[in-house]
């Protein structure tokens, strides 16, 4: 693993653990019986970083494997579509 996947893979920990915080910080405020708007609010919040931790993920894949995938067209192909893919899921 190189040192910049390390660091990525470092981030995208860091970034879980706060998401997984948020979740669990949703489910008291619903057991609480916090306002409508409150949850909605931090779901939001959570939403955003899902897709920041996406966002990083997909950057790294692109880094890593186009750069992999560039000997010939069946690779640039190959790896060109699981690139969409990855980002049509968070579309």
């Amino acid at each position: 693993m190189t040192k910049d996947m390390e660091v990525t893979k470092d981030n995208v920990l860091l970034r879980l653990g706060k998401v997984e915080g948020q979740v669990r910080g949703i489910k008291k405020m619903v057991e609480n019986g916090r306002k409508c708007t409150d949850v909605l609010r931090q779901l939001a919040a959570t939403d955003a970083a899902i897709r920041a931790v996406a966002k990083i993920i997909v950057t790294q894949h692109m880094d890593c494997c186009l750069e992999e995938g560039m000997d010939n067209e069946e690779d640039r192909k190959r790896v060109l579509k699981e690139v969409l893919e990855a980002f049509g899921r968070f579309g």
